[in-house]
């Protein structure tokens, strides 16, 4: 019978290690496919969210973009906007753009056709609720109005910094608050008058003959741009019509520009540079911004003249736009006889060896910073109203916008 002998000690021992070793290198591996899975899960819900998340900024966007519709073209809105100053209205779309999406819409009136909006987007999924909410201030200028002798007109604030601001024959009037600061000097030869409040600080100075807080409301004139239902609005009415790269063009081609169409209309935005000089003869009209002296490397060089010249004293001149106009620091030189008007700010904010207005400012906001250089306008108001005429069609525009929260 033979006999059945144990295996060597050692071998038992290595064996043993082995084991353990597969375990260990199993156990390895076990941690790190559910590392893997739950790393891939993660990115996939992170990919999904942020999907999820654009796609309710695309509805809050869609639900600003629906009310300003409203605001255009259905006439209760319209009415209510433009008639009643604490008009406030909400609704809910649902099943919007995406079977699982929505969007609720807020308008709250501050005012005769000023609002503000709040679209607030939702996607609702397997991983939650994404939401987005987005804000939107929009204005328009309500009709005609009697700007009588304000050859400086704001529907907002009108703030004064480190300026020397002369109006002759007129005077001056916002709709809210005039503020002037850092030593600034306003000579005003008849009324500063404020929907609210005057506000002088900083060693600064008033002189006018009445000055008047709490006064009543002046509507902001409304000029019709681009309107299609307005046969009379500028763009119809235009000698010529550019886009904003045509005019470009024309300035970098010609660098002493001079505009001679009675009405001259751009689609866009205008700009000129620290080496273009313009000369508008009538008047030039932007349906987007104007910076005139655009900032550049000009501070100890060159700089831009703008120049613009009433034809006869019954046709319309000035600068109008649908947007800002901005005087910057390139511009030296400013000499005009019309209407600056700008449907949303005009910001002077240059060194100007030169800057005469005969005729108005009008805007929604007016914001002048000079460095104590002097500013001077001539109220003439036959030149203000050539150009305002009785437009009774103007745009609402947006005039801030922005994504308020996640």
């Amino acid at each position: 019978m033979a006999e059945i002998s144990n295996p060597p000690a050692g071998g038992q021992k290595q064996n043993g290690f082995v084991l353990l070793i597969a375990i260990i290198t199993m156990s390895i591996l076990l941690i790190l496919g559910i590392y893997v899975v739950s790393f891939t899960t993660t990115e996939f819900k992170i990919s999904s969210s942020q999907a999820t998340a654009t796609q309710a900024y695309y509805l809050a966007e869609s639900g600003v973009a629906e009310a300003i519709w409203h605001l255009k073209n259905d006439n209760s809105w319209k009415t209510n906007f433009e008639t009643n100053p604490t008009w406030n209205f909400s609704y809910t779309r649902n099943a919007a753009l995406y079977s699982n999406g929505s969007y609720t819409v807020q308008i709250t009136n501050s005012g005769l056709a000023k609002a503000q909006i709040i679209s607030t987007g939702k996607i609702t999924s397997s991983n939650g609720t994404a939401q987005r909410v987005i804000k939107s201030s929009v204005y328009k200028a309500m009709g005609d109005s009697v700007l009588s002798d304000n050859a400086g007109y704001a529907d907002g604030d009108i703030n004064i910094s480190l300026a020397n601001l002369n109006i002759h024959n007129g005077s001056l009037f916002s709709n809210l608050n005039v503020i002037v600061n850092g030593g600034s000097t306003i000579n005003v030869d008849d009324a500063v008058r404020a929907g609210n409040n005057i506000v002088k600080n900083n060693n600064s100075t008033i002189n006018a003959i009445v000055k008047q807080e709490h006064a009543t409301n002046l509507p902001m004139p409304a000029i019709s741009f681009d309107s299609a239902s307005d046969p009379n609005s500028y763009k119809a009415k235009a000698n010529h019509v550019y886009t904003s790269a045509q005019f470009a063009s024309l300035l970098e081609n010609n660098h002493n520009l001079t505009l001679t169409d009675p009405i001259t209309y751009v689609t866009g935005d205008i700009t000129t540079k620290y080496y273009e000089n313009l000369t508008i003869n009538g008047l030039l009209v932007a349906d987007g911004k104007v910076d005139l002296g655009k900032i550049d490397l000009c501070i100890f060089g060159t700089r831009s003249k703008v120049t613009i010249n009433q034809p006869s004293s019954s046709s319309p001149s000035g600068l109008l736009a649908k947007g800002r106009i901005n005087f910057d620091l390139c511009l030296s030189d400013f000499d005009a006889h019309g209407l600056v008007y700008a449907n949303d700010q005009i910001n002077v904010l240059s060194l100007p060896k030169s800057f005469t207005l005969h005729g108005g400012l009008v805007s929604r906001k007016l914001t002048m910073t000079s460095i104590w250089q002097g500013l001077n306008i001539t109220t003439e108001t036959s030149t203000i109203n050539n150009v305002i005429g009785s437009h009774t069609f103007s745009p609402v525009i947006n005039v801030d916008h922005w994504e308020e929260e996640y």
